[in-house]
């Protein structure tokens, strides 16, 4: 298997390529260890999704208000768990290759051992990121929210571009932060002085990315919701039965998986951009080692 170039400076068409050209190269071992190290947090929030979904979707069956705020809250810490494993899923992996970029045949177990040091870091940076990105981010999108019923085709393409803008924005953030171990505030600094180089093709790159990964993840749920939909119009109402149950969960799992799955194409564009700001640093690490060497 021929050696994955991370340190490289890459522009827009490069960017994509070379998202794609990676997993075609890893995509069985990095896609199986996903599972395996995912997979128990995937079903989990499938299993509690899908019981919410089919109980009060049923007409026969109804739950109080204690085992319902019960239920929202195991729900809502597994999603926080699952979002957690998904984003340090993909640093970790391509820092087991910065280390030993020929590996075909890294192991979930040295997967973990990497994502173990970096989840409270991450959750630290989601904590506090609400506050400094998310609040802000909140009255944009209310501003977006109230354009749209006067001009709803320029409000999606506004919201469009800001949330690619947000994906990139965030995503540098968060690897300068949770990869590379910077302070909070010094991470945010740097991050804005690194967008400021080669701004269009690193937008560009990742906007069209969520396009491609939109597309894909769009074309995954409608089968799961055409089935749900001729199963309501055959049996003319959604009763809580077992088979019922069931039938839910796979669908929502098959959702939560295509979604969280296909979201590493975008990750992994992020993390490439990553390694190319990292190009310079290391070329003038090598300079110095050079200049060094011929004074000595």
């Amino acid at each position: 298997m021929n050696e994955f170039i991370f340190y490289k400076k890459r522009g827009f068409s490069a960017l994509i390529g070379d998202t794609f050209i990676f997993f075609k190269k890893y995509a069985r071992n990095f896609f199986s260890n996903y599972l395996i190290v995912n997979g128990a947090i995937l079903a989990a929030t499938g299993i509690i999704a899908s019981a919410m979904l089919a109980l009060y979707a049923s007409s026969s069956f109804s739950i109080g208000f204690g085992p319902t705020a019960l239920l929202v809250l195991v729900l809502l810490l597994l999603s926080i768990l699952l979002i957690l494993f998904v984003i340090c899923y993909p640093i970790a992996y391509t820092q087991m290759l910065e280390e030993a970029p020929y590996r075909g045949d890294i192991s979930a177990k040295e997967i973990f051992a990497k994502m173990k040091v970096m989840l409270p870091r991450a959750f630290v940076f989601g904590f506090i990121s609400i506050f400094v990105i998310g609040i802000p981010y909140g009255f944009i999108l209310t501003g977006i929210t109230a354009l749209n019923e006067r001009e709803p085709v320029l409000s999606q393409l506004i919201s469009t571009f800001i949330g690619s803008f947000m994906i990139l924005f965030v995503q540098q953030f968060m690897l300068l932060y949770i990869k590379d171990k910077m302070d909070y505030f010094p991470a945010l600094g740097k991050v804005i002085d690194q967008l400021k180089v080669g701004f269009w093709d690193k937008f560009g790159a990742t906007f069209v990315m969520y396009l491609i990964t939109m597309a894909i993840m769009i074309a995954g749920i409608i089968v799961p919701v055409v089935v749900y939909v001729i199963t309501l119009g055959v049996t003319g109402s959604f009763e809580a039965t077992i088979s019922n149950v069931i039938l839910v969960f796979i669908l929502v799992l098959i959702v939560i998986t295509i979604a969280f799955v296909v979201s590493n194409f975008q990750t992994f564009l992020q993390i490439l951009i990553h390694f190319g700001e990292k190009d310079a640093d290391y070329i003038d690490e090598i300079d110095l080692i050079g200049q060094n060497a011929q004074e000595e």
